[in-house]
């Protein structure tokens, strides 16, 4: 009976042993895959995913045309920060298409009637910046830091700016891009 007893004891020891091996991998993986973010690749602090939730408020496509001087369209969205540690991010456009760069009928264009500002309950601040022109990424915000349990709340306003002359060179552009926040670390 002893004998059956040290076999079978055996057996159940080699076995923990294997499915401690194999859930000690699967969790190496599983955390390897997870400190992708954004596409970029992220070095875990102390083994802990920097986790953030991004929330657009509205969709964060932009798709904007017949604007008349004057108008103003306004979104909001919120970075929190989930983790025990602090996040670095950015705030950018990209896919940007639009004809606010074009001249239209030999009449010069104006893309600077075209603008935007952006305000953050962490102070952050970016007023009457012309809107992006070409398709290529356009940082509105670098390295901003969200410390721990923390949340920044941003507005984004776009206005066609009112010069108070004729602006009819610019009624029909258009503009369409993605404002978005991209953790990096």
């Amino acid at each position: 009976m002893d004998k059956k007893w040290m076999i079978l004891t055996c057996f159940f020891s080699v076995l923990t042993f294997i499915s401690s091996i194999i859930c000690s991998c699967l969790v190496f993986y599983n955390e390897k895959a997870r400190t992708e973010v954004n596409s970029n690749k992220v070095l875990a602090t102390s083994n802990t995913y920097k986790s953030a939730t991004i929330l657009y408020n509205q969709n964060n496509y932009l798709s904007i045309s017949g604007l008349s001087p004057g108008n103003t369209i306004e979104q909001s969205f919120s970075i929190t920060n989930n983790n025990s540690n602090t996040i670095i991010y950015d705030i950018e456009w990209d896919n940007v298409t639009t004809t606010w760069n074009y001249n239209n009928d030999g009449l010069a264009s104006h893309p600077e009637e075209f603008s935007y500002t952006i305000t953050c309950s962490n102070g952050e601040k970016v007023e009457n910046k012309v809107m992006p022109v070409d398709s290529n990424d356009y940082t509105i915000f670098s390295n901003l830091e969200l410390k721990t349990n923390k949340s920044n709340e941003c507005n984004i306003r776009i206005t066609f700016v009112n010069t108070g002359n004729d602006q009819s060179y610019n009624l029909n552009k258009s503009f369409s891009g993605i404002y978005k926040v991209v953790v990096r670390e």
